[in-house]
């Protein structure tokens, strides 16, 4: 199915493309087929229940037609645009059109149609579920559908205006309520498996007609805001409309010879705010269906935020995960929609928050209202720290089931302890701005015992790589291996790859590079294919540190390779947690879980931008302004970057290593690969040449 991408806008002449599709906007979430609405998910905040409301089985789903005469006409869409929220498009019967549109907008669902031309009599409007679309969570079986929680629904009951459903978790509810803006009768059909029909009573006529489907934890709330968005439905969709267009004029544009990458470079930004709940301030779902909030996810690959100028976010992201943080042990890594933990993060990958911090003060924030946390958040690393080796204790974050990897509770994490150095670090920079000379100090002297045992201990010169874990008592390297060892939050992880870059890379490329990915473990290895659905993966989260070493060590062909990653997941308008790496082929491999079709990452989708414009593009930004990295790479364009408030042009030209010559604002600058911040003006063209 061809489309086309406009500012981020998909656009198609047959339909949504790549069904099936999910949307989503604050609490609601769904999912469309070619015949109407397959799933819905609603993120009740007062239980702990399954967000899993309706899910299509046997029966399928919830279905919209044109009625003739009794005659059922299924959705027929034309001239498609789709955004992350929703879909518009032509509804072509016979010789008739339809404005058709579903959107999530107000926690309610939207379903609207309207004719565009002369109609025929005897038309009607008419949603149609069987019972069955209800989900009954289970208690084995499919993962995506099991919970703690028994679930008990309430049969749908029409009250003469609304249709009307709920089931209960734990005393908690959630109920449904579904109507329409104009005249419906409701009928039900109980024969075998009941169907619900919301249909209109008099013929189409020439006006707009909409179905609502809205949620809320009572009854009254849902009829409340069924009500409300139908009042103020012009003023929801005009807000809704708004953010969006501030995302589309902000984002960064790529110029260059990989189409689908210039694609991934409009796509991510809109789809990442979709992930952002609009009524938790500074929270960002993990993705746009299932997951809720999660630490990391929200903080990783921070880059991004500022390179689509999102940084208002970023501040609301440090105050959300500050004020819900266990006063004892820090921040939350997997969090129940009440934003109670189900998980406090281990205080040694507690390291995201600093660099996050970081972030914040490199575009020229106030870190004050922030940094004593941070500082709390270095002192819990300094109570984890083994002896005095700069090295803090505890399991690693990654994987889910530690035992694959040997860690028995006595461990020092190379993955925890990376993102743990790249905070450190940035500790000194915040200390040194705040004033406190004593942290400041402190960082530095805590982070340098760190740069020199964490290669001592963690290297392997035998194999030139990292291990994942040592014996936090013995100091014993355990011989697993781990392709997300080095977790490159910021440029300071240089410093514990710079020694060994070509060893580490060629390790890379000989035990975990395969077609469709970079495998979590080598195929040889402890660990491979030891669990459900992590060990045999490529998560494009992990990115950075590989497209780092291979453009610092000119692997054009490697940078390739992630570039052709990238390509294959967003031609199909999908951008994956995970990649099946089992089946050695770049091709997509969508699923029920890790890369589920159509539904977006957060934290992908910023790792793959960053990877991109550090490594692929080769710039990025620190302390001392804005870096350039030159390598054999195509030439390319980069406009309307964002960082510190300014905005940049950036065109690469020539295929090199060295950097003949750069040019700031039509000012010569020779053959500098760094550029001051005090250079640059509000609004920058930068011309590098290459050779």
């Amino acid at each position: 199915m061809s489309y086309t991408i406009e500012k981020g806008k998909i656009v198609s002449n047959d339909g949504v493309p790549v069904l099936p599709r999910w949307f989503c906007d604050d609490l609601i979430a769904f999912e469309v087929e070619k015949r109407g609405i397959s799933k819905i998910e609603y993120f009740n905040r007062s239980t702990k229940g399954s967000e899993k409301v309706f899910v299509d089985d046997l029966w399928g789903g919830m279905k919209f037609y044109i009625e003739n005469n009794g005659c059922h006409n299924s959705q027929n869409i034309k001239e498609c645009e789709v955004m992350p929220y929703g879909f518009s498009g032509k509804w072509h019967y016979g010789d008739s059109v339809f404005a058709y549109e579903q959107r999530a907008v107000n926690n309610s669902i939207i379903i609207s149609l309207k004719p565009l031309s002369d109609i025929e009599k005897n038309l009607k409007f008419s949603l149609e579920f069987y019972d069955n679309f209800r989900l009954l969570v289970r208690k084995d079986g499919d993962n995506r559908y099991m919970n703690r929680v028994e679930r008990h629904w309430r049969d749908f009951e029409y009250d003469g205006r609304y249709l009307l459903g709920s089931y209960d978790e734990d005393g908690k509810e959630t109920h449904i309520a579904i109507g329409a803006d104009f005249d419906a009768e409701y009928i039900r059909r109980s024969i075998g498996n009941p169907k619900n029909i919301l249909i209109s009573k008099d013929n189409i006529e020439n006006k707009e007609y909409r179905f609502i489907i809205s949620f809320d934890e009572t009854k009254a709330k849902a009829i409340e805001r069924l009500e409300d968005t139908l009042t103020s439905l012009g003023e929801y969709i005009s807000r809704q409309n708004d953010r969006y267009e501030n995302v589309m004029r902000k984002m960064p544009v790529l110029q260059s010879p990989y189409k689908s990458l210039d694609d991934f470079f409009v796509l991510a930004p809109l789809y990442h705010e979709s992930c952002k709940v609009q009524s938790l301030s500074g929270a960002v779902r993990a993705k746009t269906e299932h997951y809720w909030i999660w630490g990391w996810d929200g903080m990783s690959s921070s880059f991004a935020y500022s390179y689509w100028d999102d940084m208002d976010f970023v501040g609301d992201a440090l105050q959300m995960y500050m004020d819900t943080a266990d006063k004892e042990k820090g921040i939350g890594h997997w969090f129940a929609r009440d934003m109670s933990h189900i998980e406090t993060s281990m205080i040694s990958a507690q390291g995201f928050y600093i660099s996050f911090l970081y972030q914040y003060y490199l575009n020229g924030r106030d870190i004050s209202p922030y940094y004593d946390f941070a500082k709390k958040i270095f002192r819990l690393f300094k109570s984890v720290e083994v002896g005095k080796l700069g090295l803090c204790g505890g399991n690693s974050l990654i994987p889910d089931f530690r035992d694959t990897i040997l860690e028995t509770g006595n461990d020092i994490s190379a993955f925890n302890n990376s993102t743990a150095y790249c905070a450190v670090r940035t500790m000194e920079k915040l200390a040194e701005k705040m004033g406190d000379e004593a942290t400041r100090q402190d960082a530095k002297d805590f982070a340098d015992r760190m740069r020199e045992n964490y290669v001592k201990l963690l290297y392997n010169e035998e194999k030139g790589f990292f291990v994942s874990s040592v014996d936090s008592k013995t100091f014993e390297q355990r011989e697993v291996y781990m392709a997300p060892e080095i977790k490159w939050d910021n440029l300071y992880c240089r410093d514990l790859v710079e020694e060994h870059k070509k060893e580490i890379l060629r390790f890379f490329e000989e035990n975990f590079v395969c077609e469709c990915g970079i495998c979590f473990a080598p195929v040889w290895g402890r660990g491979y294919d030891a669990d459900a659905n992590q060990m045999h993966c490529y998560w494009p989260a992990h990115t950075e540190c590989f497209a780092r070493l291979c453009n610092l060590e000119n692997r054009k062909d490697l940078l390739e390779k992630v570039i052709s990653w990238i390509t294959c997941w967003t031609e199909i308008l999908t951008c994956p947690e995970g990649i099946d790496c089992y089946d050695n082929i770049n091709i997509p491999h969508t699923d029920g879980w890790t890369s589920l079709n159509g539904a977006w990452q957060a934290y992908s989708m910023r790792a793959w931008y960053e990877a991109a414009v550090h490594s692929i593009v080769g710039i990025d930004f620190a302390d001392n302004g804005m870096n350039i990295y030159p390598y054999e790479g195509e030439e390319m364009s980069l406009s309307n970057l964002h960082f510190a408030g300014r905005t940049f042009d950036i065109h690469i030209k020539g295929s090199g290593t060295a950097v003949k010559n750069v040019t700031l604002n039509s000012k010569e600058l020779g053959s500098v690969t760094s550029i001051a911040m005090s250079a640059f003006s509000d609004k920058n063209t930068i011309e590098i040449i290459r050779g």
